[in-house]
């Protein structure tokens, strides 16, 4: 995002070092073709919009259309890749926030081959707001972990004080169970915007848990990391990562290292005010964190700002963190994950206010 709140993408093939000018080297794109929620796969974009789900390739005048779906009235709740070829889409509609439909396409041809509502019950009337933070396919079964918000008011919403994982069949989308955790709630959050969830080298399941004002408004709760293990499709009720008590904040976004070793986005409440100034306060900070250990540790970067951003990137032994600082300095970090050693990569121009996601396009 740009500081003239335009869109653009740059494309580099090299974050190690160097600096972009976003006018030169980057492609604008019109803010009503495009945000944080675009879905980037094998050199292709992806967007809903206005009705319709949209393929693009970069080009150097923008985003070039070459294919779309009909899904009317709908907004992308989360995706799921489970293969090279074919996306999983889980969407709400537009008037109630309530109904949920499952749609799988393929991408070659891009089509739609399965589309269904799914009936998933309410345990609250006044909870009527359905949130979807997670999808897999775990066990040859497709689990989906929600929860159910309500409005306060015109600025305000909470969140039902329970998670649900709902396990369904993968070919019918019979609903054959209903797990409930009241440890914490609001599992994890829109992943085109964010990244909460993960499976291990070992095929067991992590996703993260999100109750602060940002996202499930019921900071009572926890920020946790939960864990459904490779032989079961149920929460495990003995794993309980509670990192609100080691850092004393709420956290969103978690992006896996390898070795039971994850990377997670916490906020730091005692440098904003309120959900006004959340997203533009530098305040945040990056723990590496242990899965086995329940521990943390608080890598030496400097404050981020944007309150949901897909700001990591893990591959090759490195993780790449993009940081917009108080310094308007827009930066990408190399963290070596064996060495633990930081430094300073790929930097671009102050024309940006936000590097709000950072991907492999290719």
């Amino acid at each position: 995002m740009d500081k003239d709140l335009g869109n653009t993408i740059v494309t580099t093939n090299s974050m190690n070092s160097g600096k972009l000018t976003i006018q030169q080297n980057g492609v604008a794109i019109p803010t009503q073709e495009f945000d944080r929620s675009i879905i980037v796969k094998n050199g292709k974009f992806y967007f809903l919009n206005e009705g319709k789900f949209r393929k693009y390739t970069l080009e150097k005048s923008g985003l070039k259309e070459i294919g779309q779906l009909p899904m009317p009235d709908q907004h992308i709740e989360n995706i799921n890749w489970i293969n090279n070829d074919t996306l999983l889409l889980f969407t709400s509609d537009n008037k109630t926030n309530r109904r949920l439909w499952y749609t799988k396409i393929t991408i070659k041809p891009f089509k739609i081959v399965q589309q269904q509502e799914l009936k998933i019950p309410s345990s609250a009337p006044d909870f009527n707001i359905i949130s979807v933070g997670f999808s897999t396919i775990h066990q040859q079964q497709l689990l989906i972990g929600y929860t159910f918000n309500k409005i306060i008011n015109e600025t305000d919403f909470t969140t039902i004080d329970t998670l649900y994982v709902a396990t369904l069949d993968k070919t019918t989308l019979k609903l054959k169970g209903v797990q409930e955790d009241t440890r914490s709630t609001y599992p994890g959050g829109i992943n085109t915007v964010q990244s909460y969830s993960f499976n291990d080298e070992n095929g067991n399941y992590y996703f993260m848990a999100c109750p602060g004002i940002a996202l499930g408004n019921i900071p009572s709760k926890p920020t946790a990391i939960f864990k459904i293990e490779k032989e079961s499709t149920q929460i495990d009720p003995n794993y309980f990562f509670d990192v609100t008590a080691q850092t004393h904040n709420h956290a969103y976004g978690i992006w896996y290292l390898g070795n039971n070793q994850a990377i997670i986005r916490s906020e730091r409440k005692d440098r904003y005010t309120d959900f006004s100034d959340h997203h533009s306060t530098y305040q945040f900070e990056y723990y590496r964190i242990d899965l086995v250990k329940k521990t943390t540790h608080k890598l030496d970067l400097p404050f981020d700002k944007g309150t949901r951003k897909e700001s990591v990137l893990v591959e090759n032994g490195k993780a790449y963190i993009a940081i917009d600082d108080s310094s308007d300095r827009h930066q990408v970090w190399i963290y070596d994950i064996k060495s633990e050693e930081i430094k300073a990569g790929l930097q671009l121009d102050q024309a940006t206010d936000f590097i709000v996601r950072i991907d492999r396009l290719n």
